[in-house]
């Protein structure tokens, strides 16, 4: 019987790649000693594919340095895949902590650990928390295919079919994906998208693809994402949110929610956005720009 202490590290590198698509696996087992701690920690790329195969990129963080003490300048997978396995364990939202339960049996039979170039004709679909977090649900259901150039309000195939949104985001949806929510029911709702890393990393679309173009209802693009590493959910979401207007209507909407939130916590509104600016999400680098505004006009 092979012990394993005998086992060469060939062998042990084998059993990490049969395991490919369980991230809570991989995690016990880079735990179980010394030598697999080591050995699984020497190359980050294993780890990428570790999270690759279970639907999971790491999102462009954005140019600002790290502010909090001690945090590095970039996320390794490794600590990536220990921040998706830990949050599933304190988020009460299940369309965060099973983000890829839709695509379980494309990744399954996908052979690819990493971002392969696609035919332009080659069928992709978007993630359904693309639709659910950037439009009005307010919609019948329906399912229809998209393509590697796509119109992005073509509702993807699912288990839970996503409603047919209009032809445009909702700008509002988007800037409720941006604005924190109350303490206690965080974990409750998507507020901000950056305080769920499973949802926040899950791929916008399967196969994943490191560019996507988005067209509006008269086939101009209006946006472009990219991510050498594969197109995440928060790396849509804030390209999106980088097209919200800065005017009256959305500064209003926002200042009533900061409000709202300063009524219910019993602080005044510069309180509240001291505590508000010292959240940066799991990334470190969130930013609340409709905050900073209000407070610099009070």
């Amino acid at each position: 019987m092979l012990s394993h202490p005998s086992c060469t590290d060939s062998i042990l590198l084998s059993i990490w790649h049969h395991l490919l698509g369980d991230l809570s696996t991989h995690i016990a087992l880079a735990q179980t000693c010394r030598r697999l701690r080591d050995l699984y920690g020497r190359d980050d790329t294993i780890w990428q594919a570790a999270c690759f195969s279970a639907g999971f990129g790491r999102p462009l963080r954005r140019t600002a340095e790290p502010s909090g003490p001690g945090v590095p300048p970039g996320m390794s997978y490794r600590r990536l895949a220990g921040l998706l396995v830990n949050h599933t364990t304190i988020c009460e939202i299940r369309s965060c902590t099973k983000a890829n339960a839709c695509f379980t049996d494309h990744y399954i039979r996908w052979p690819f650990v990493r971002i392969r170039p696609l035919h332009p004709n080659h069928p992709v679909d978007f993630h359904p928390l693309y639709f659910y977090l950037h439009f009005a649900q307010s919609h019948s259901t329906a399912a229809h295919q998209t393509r590697y150039q796509v119109h992005p309000h073509t509702p993807t195939p699912s288990p839970s079919p996503s409603p047919p949104p209009p032809s445009v985001p909702d700008s509002v949806s988007i800037l409720l994906t941006h604005l924190p929510t109350f303490p206690e029911c965080r974990y409750a709702q998507y507020g901000p998208l950056c305080a769920h890393p499973n949802a926040s990393c899950a791929f916008a679309t399967f196969p994943p693809v490191d560019r996507l173009e988005f067209e509006n209802g008269e086939g101009d693009i209006f946006m472009i994402v990219e991510n050498p590493e594969g197109c995440t959910i928060l790396d849509v979401n804030r390209a999106l949110a980088e097209l919200i207007p800065f005017d009256d209507q959305h500064l209003e909407f926002a200042l009533a929610h900061y409000q709202e939130l300063a009524f219910t916590s019993g602080l005044s509104l510069p309180q509240l956005a001291d505590l508000i600016f010292r959240d940066r999400g799991f990334m470190d680098d969130h930013e609340y720009p409709f905050l900073q505004h209000i407070v610099a006009h009070l």
